[in-house]
């Protein structure tokens, strides 16, 4: 089986896409999987350098897919196929290919079913959260109709997705649902105050956090927006943003100069893009992890700060309400609303939580159970 994507991590950028590659390695502990890993790229503007080798046990193979930087984005599932095309045909070499396996819907999903359809290959698409924004382009929403449809196989990592799916599609689909999961080894519960020192965090303050990509889509503007009324009911409470830039570079400009029309500048931290074990210490230090998304797909994060035993303010959009699927877990707001979400933020500072009962329910899936289900998938598919 081929992974092909181009959400995985590179030397120069070590985060990106860890939950695609923690997958991956989960599925090489039982069988063969290699990744294909486009790289987008442009003359000067987006240089490309090797970075290939082999992964914890993942043979990694990389594509150079040309693009068009900020225009002709319509275009962009077919550069994709293009890249996907000739790197499928440099890994025939090392052995046949059973099936591949496309990471997110746009470009990745419509590109790769492309690639594999010029191939005869079979093709599954992992729809992983882009469904909600891509679909709402005609082009690109005819697009993904089409290869929802001739897919041989599809995984959503929530019931959110698959039923948008099927509505994009225009009829039922055959979806595995498959939720990501936690690497438990990494995410683990630490003492509040301990955390806090490593961070140089306020110990007596309340802090709330959030962990994500410095872009609109996350909703932190939504959360400093929040904070002032938060502040008023309840004094010192902080707010902590983890996460670094994701194509959007005037977002961190726009949150700062908000955070100081606002007043609450001095309380609004903004750590970047930080280690997993940093990660961990935030989710440790926090009171109340908050994610304010407006659009998800299965947040990683919140599923990192329940394994924890952090609780948790979400808003109902993606997977959020079925992670966070008890009271005793947090609180499910409404999305795009303000108001909605400081008085679930409040309702959860004020409350005392059995971090422990929340560090149970959230550690409870690991990858290997998440590799298991989805060879399952691939297996059904290839039977087919």
């Amino acid at each position: 089986m081929v992974a092909v994507t181009m959400c995985y991590p590179t030397a120069g950028q070590p985060q990106r896409g860890l939950f695609v590659r923690r997958r991956m390695c989960g599925i090489a502990r039982l069988t063969e999987v290699r990744v294909l890993r486009v790289r987008p790229w442009f003359p000067i503007l987006r240089p490309y350098g090797e970075d290939r080798g082999a992964d914890d046990g993942v043979a990694v193979s990389d594509a150079r897919m040309f693009y068009l930087p900020g225009v002709a984005k319509s275009l962009d599932a077919r550069w994709f196929a293009r890249a996907a095309d000739r790197g499928l045909r440099g890994m025939f070499a090392d052995g046949p290919i059973d099936l591949v396996d496309a990471q997110f819907e746009w470009p990745d999903g419509v590109g790769a079913w492309m690639a594999a359809r010029s191939l005869g290959l079979r093709v599954n698409v992992t729809l992983r959260g882009k469904l909600v924004s891509q679909s709402n382009y005609g082009s690109r929403r005819r697009e993904l109709a089409r290869m929802l449809r001739d897919a041989d196989g599809l995984i959503a990592v929530g019931a959110p997705l698959a039923r948008l799916a099927e509505e994009i599609a225009g009829r039922r689909l055959d979806i595995a649902i498959i939720p990501n999961g936690v690497d438990a080894d990494a995410f683990q519960p630490g003492d509040r105050l301990v955390s806090r020192a490593r961070l140089g965090w306020s110990p007596g303050s309340r802090w709330i956090v959030s962990v994500g990509h410095l872009q609109k889509l996350k909703g932190f503007d939504l959360l400093v927006a929040a904070l002032p009324g938060v502040r008023r009911a309840l004094g010192d409470v902080r707010l902590a943003l983890v996460g670094g830039g994701a194509g959007e570079p005037g977002f961190e400009r726009s949150l700062r100069r908000q955070a100081r029309r606002l007043g609450v500048a001095e309380w609004v931290e903004l750590l970047g893009r930080v280690e997993p074990r940093t990660v961990n210490d935030a989710l440790n230090a926090a009171d109340l992890f908050a994610l304010a998304s407006r659009s998800e797909g299965c947040c990683n994060a919140l599923i990192e700060s329940l394994a924890v035993g952090t609780p948790a303010v979400v808003t109902d959009v993606g997977a959020n309400r079925e992670t966070v699927r008890s009271p005793d877990l947090g609180f499910v707001c409404v999305p795009h609303d303000i108001g909605s979400l400081a008085d679930a933020i409040i309702q959860g500072l004020s409350r005392t939580w059995d971090r422990a009962a929340i560090r149970a329910c959230g550690a409870g899936r690991s990858w290997d159970d998440v590799a298991r289900e989805t060879l399952a998938a691939y297996r059904a598919v290839v039977a087919r």
